[in-house]
């Protein structure tokens, strides 16, 4: 089995303002976070996951009043612990940071735990199913993340090159070559710039039979980007 060689996930990102969800959700590949303005233990817990998100050290948080620091988990804990000061919204984006801030530890186990508990406190934050099935991935449940890809896209979670790209390890695990290929694809299509998608097109070969029954080959990054739907490549092989 193809050694899994990276992972993306997104970080729910919910914009709160005066208690009112005024933006949407932002993941990142390997975590996406759930904005909670307004101060308090909640804003802290996604300042931490951001930072996270990001690759970057999340700055020590200090209690008012007190010399104790807290690691960015026990800040999205205490956050959570303090339910009454979070609505449904701001209390699954706050499961979302954490369970962020648990997948870059590789507690993976937990992540997904915090995922689940995000989907049932609101069930419409795509980031919630798209961290769900990289958590899903990253625990080799090749099958069973693909639903929760899928809803993560279909919910228009942001920054969807990173589903795609999870979907397209999960795909290619299950044996799905095509999906696999196309989904390698259209990550690269949607961010040309982010190298993964790209470095994983190179272990592929197109081959196409052309009107006279000759096969001609390409390298899998000769058809990028896509110039539109209806110019897919044609189906692709694995080296």
């Amino acid at each position: 089995m193809r050694k899994l060689k990276s992972l993306t996930i997104s970080a729910a990102s919910s914009l709160f303002a005066a208690g009112l969800a005024v933006g949407a959700f932002a993941p990142h590949p390997a975590h996406a976070v759930v904005i909670v303005l307004g101060g308090g233990l909640g804003q802290a817990c996604y300042e931490a996951a951001y930072a996270v998100s990001r690759g970057l050290t999340p700055d020590p948080f200090v209690m008012t009043g007190t010399n104790v620091e807290m690691r960015p988990v026990q800040i999205c804990t205490a956050a959570l612990d303090s339910s009454s000061e979070l609505n449904a919204r701001d209390a699954a984006g706050t499961y979302v940071n954490r369970g962020v801030l648990l997948f870059a530890d590789g507690d993976y186990r937990g992540s997904l735990r915090d995922f689940d508990s995000a989907i049932s406190a609101d069930d419409d934050i795509g980031e919630s199913h798209a961290n769900r099935g990289a958590a899903l991935v990253a625990m080799h449940r090749w099958a069973d993340s693909i639903p929760s890809i899928d809803k993560g896209l279909a919910l228009m979670a942001s920054e969807p090159e990173k589903s795609y790209y999870n979907r397209a390890i999960a795909n290619e695990e299950l044996g799905n070559v095509r999906g696999a290929y196309f989904d390698y694809l259209k990550a690269a299509e949607l961010r040309p710039e982010w190298q993964p998608p790209r470095d994983q097109l190179t272990r592929f070969t197109v081959r196409t039979r052309t009107a006279a029954g000759t096969v001609a080959t390409q390298p899998g990054t000769a058809n990028l980007p896509p110039a539109s739907p209806a110019n897919r490549p044609p189906v692709p092989s694995a080296k």
